[in-house]
């Protein structure tokens, strides 16, 4: 069982839980991050069961607030408008923790993205074969490069470069070009992954779109941030607005209003057909008290690309304030977030819930299927959610109503009904579960499915201390992944002050299915067919994407011979697709011209099933066109084709890996027993030295790494970089490298 789990820390923001697509949960903890992983299957069996739930799971920690000169600069006291004390006396605890959508970080996995009190935002991810967290950037440069050259006072400069909120949004994938050449195509990483877009709000109110990018190169900082637009907010008479406006606490509010929340909503594309592609978003933001909504129109334009690993695509965008077109009657409500957007793909209206003081506000809006939401055709229909202690009675008069503040939200979807569903809870222990309506009925409200769980938590505090039924229980975060949800609380006396130590801290993370149930293990395969016939058919697509790779590719630079020769005589072990087999032979003829090599031998078996070729004499692997072949580089013979999955040189070097520390000091091994894998899934070759490989974290097969290839050989590495652009997941599982 994953859950319940009891760790040792205190939370230390709201909505301090954050879970990844790859099943990593993110937990802010004051100066650190704790990162858990749950174990796959083999790992956990190796534990008993009647142990505590944390032995499932993989524990990482690590600080946040240790900054260098270059990273944080000193800076001295400004005017009381521009500096923040707080900020700078802080101790840089975590304020908000959000992972990106999946595709961006390496491998095409998620990136931590981490706000301290210090007013900075940092980008987080595991780096080096021990998988150290560090910080890889700071995205505070990016702003203060983009208004340096238009703010010439130091201090307004420092204002908006500070970070008070930030959002991810959705990914904004690109529809795909229809492929009539061959059958052989992949998805351009814009379709596949799509662009990632952050939101951020400056200490000036100012919203900042930001365009993240992971640059190919591996020196100095791997992600490239550029603003797509800003959208300025001023403080009106708006914020606040049961204060008296004229008298000194009306006017310092607003003078001190931010932006701190923030919610992007779903993309809508332009019709097919249209010249340029387009789409456009919402993005809901809360400004001091008030609530702003953003319309972002984004164009989609080509551009041409230096290397492989540069975007086919590049994106502009303009945004507007349209909060009078979304609904006029929202001043009179007073925000506290946080936001959240509700809708499927088919519906025929959006839904923004918004926290308000003691409650919920739900604004549906009409949508077009390519314009995005559209007001105008119906009025934006509001209803609101009042929080009480208790259920109502069948008295006159109603239970008190519930004051806390809303400490976490999500939106999650439902296995069941395939709809999705607003779960929330108070900082007072209020819980409730609001499902997604398209129709014009109210929405209503409904337990959470993790009640029973939080109950058992509270009810065995409030025994182990003789609390008499007073014991509260607060919600700090809520995340999900994959259909699970998982919620943090911590437990406190509700009758007294409370001494509390640092030894004495405890975070409950309940982990529950979107039924109630209680899952008993994360599964991380991100397909579930394993069938041979399911197998054969990714890896024949994979090897006809590299034989069919010059027919469709005739502008740009072709593939190394080396690649093509392995790819075709892994084609000739191991396929019996006729189609491909004559693709084979094609290539192998034009590797036979280019090079004058006598390929006889593999021609003749193009049309045997499971051949063996035998390996190359010495004399062929010196003469012209002897670089195409692979030798053993411990003697320098040739290396025989009988199987996809392992080699052998004509000496009987058997080549494979079985240990991660030899693998590190980055050794050859020469074993006597039987490998694991030692031909690269993807480019077929040989995987000579152990620490020239990668894995699949799904079902283990190995690839060799891309990066380990030394850049000398430019052709080589070209068609690599190629390659696992393309495949930058596992071609069997579509799981997550890692090293």
């Amino acid at each position: 069982m994953l859950g319940p789990l009891e760790l040792p820390l205190f939370p230390s923001c709201y909505d301090c839980l954050s879970w990844s697509d790859d099943g990593e949960l993110a937990i802010a903890a004051g100066e650190y991050i704790q990162i858990l992983t749950p174990k796959n299957p083999a790992e956990r069996s190796e534990h008993d069961s009647s142990q505590s739930p944390i032995n499932n799971w993989h524990s990482a920690r690590f600080r946040v607030n240790v900054f260098t000169n270059n990273e944080w600069p000193t800076i001295y006291p400004q005017n009381r408008d521009n500096f923040s004390l707080g900020a700078e006396q802080s101790l840089s605890n975590v304020v908000a923790l959000a992972w990106s959508p999946p595709g961006l970080a390496k491998y095409r996995r998620c990136v931590l993205a981490v706000l301290t009190s210090n007013l900075l935002l940092s980008l987080y991810e595991p780096v080096g074969l021990q998988g150290k967290w560090t910080r890889v950037a700071i995205l505070n440069d990016a702003l203060r490069a983009h208004f340096e050259p238009s703010v010439k006072e130091d201090g307004m400069v420092l204002r908006k470069s500070n970070i008070r909120s930030f959002a991810w949004s959705s990914p904004l994938k690109i529809p795909a070009e229809k492929h009539t050449a061959t059958s052989y195509s992949v998805l351009p990483a814009e379709s596949r992954w799509g662009f990632y877009l952050l939101s951020v709000a400056n200490d000036d109110n100012d919203v900042v779109v930001l365009r993240m990018h992971r640059l190919p190169t591996e020196l100095g900082t791997p992600y490239e941030a550029s603003v797509l637009s800003v959208n300025s907010f001023e403080n009106t008479d708006g914020n606040y607005p049961k204060l008296q406006s004229s008298s000194i606490l009306a006017e310092v509010l607003r003078s001190k209003a931010k932006i701190l929340s923030m919610s992007w909503g779903p993309w809508f594309h332009a019709p097919a057909g249209d010249l340029k592609d387009s789409a456009n978003g919402v993005l809901a933001v809360t400004h001091g008290t008030t609530l702003k909504v953003i319309h972002l129109d984004v164009h989609v334009l080509s551009q041409t690309r230096e290397t492989s690993s540069e975007p086919q695509k590049r994106i502009e965008a303009t945004s507007q304030d349209i909060t009078p077109m979304f609904y006029e009657g929202l001043g009179g409500y007073h925000f506290t977030g946080p936001l959240a957007w509700l809708q499927t793909d088919d519906s025929h209206t959006v839904c923004l819930a918004a926290g308000t003081l003691a409650g919920l506000l739900l604004m549906k809006a009409s949508k077009e299927p390519h314009e995005g939401i559209n007001p105008n055709s119906g009025r934006v229909r509001l209803q609101q959610l009042l929080f009480y202690e208790g259920p109502e009675n069948e008295r006159e008069t109603e239970p008190p109503r519930h004051i806390e503040p809303i400490s976490a939200m999500l939106v999650a979807m439902d296995t069941e009904s395939q709809a999705p569903v607003l779960y929330l809870a108070t900082a007072g222990g209020f819980t409730a579960a609001v499902p997604f309506r398209d129709s014009d009925d109210e929405y209503p409200i409904y337990a959470v499915p993790w009640k029973d769980q939080l109950d058992d938590v509270r009810e065995r505090y409030d025994f182990d201390r003789d609390l008499g039924g007073l014991a509260v229980a607060r919600a700090w975060g809520m995340a999900s992944c994959k259909g699970m949800i998982a919620a943090g609380i911590t437990v406190h006396p509700g009758d007294m002050i409370e001494y509390r130590t640092a030894a004495e801290e405890r975070l409950t993370i309940i982990i529950s299915a979107t039924d109630g149930s209680q899952p008993d293990e994360f599964d991380s395969q991100t397909v579930s067919d394993r069938s041979p016939e399911y197998l054969r058919q990714q890896r024949e697509a994979a090897l006809g994407y590299i034989l069919h790779f010059e027919d469709n590719n005739d502008n740009r630079q072709p593939l190394s011979l080396s690649i093509l020769y392995a790819t075709a005589c892994c084609t000739i072990i191991e396929s019996k697709n006729e189609a491909l087999l004559a693709q084979a032979h094609k290539v192998l003829v034009r590797l036979a011209t280019i090079t004058g090599v006598d390929l006889n031998d593999e021609l003749s078996k193009c049309s045997t099933s499971k051949a063996t070729i035998a390996p190359k004499s010495m004399e062929m692997l010196d003469g012209p066109g002897g670089q195409m072949f692979e030798r053993c580089e411990i003697c320098s013979a040739g290396i025989a084709w009988y199987s996809s999955e392992e080699a052998q040189c004509a000496a009987g070097h058997i080549f494979g890996m079985f240990d991660a520390a030899l693998k590190a000091s980055q050794k050859h091994i020469w074993l006597t027993v039987h490998p694991i894998i030692v031909r690269c899934s993807l480019t077929s070759l040989a995987i000579q030295d152990p620490a020239s490989s990668k894995v699949c974290s799904s079902c283990g097969k190995e690839y060799l790494n891309e990066d380990s290839v030394e850049p000398s050989e430019s052709d080589m590495s070209y068609t690599c970089r190629t390659l696992f652009d393309a495949f930058d997941t596992c071609v069997y599982c579509n799981g997550k490298y890692r090293v």
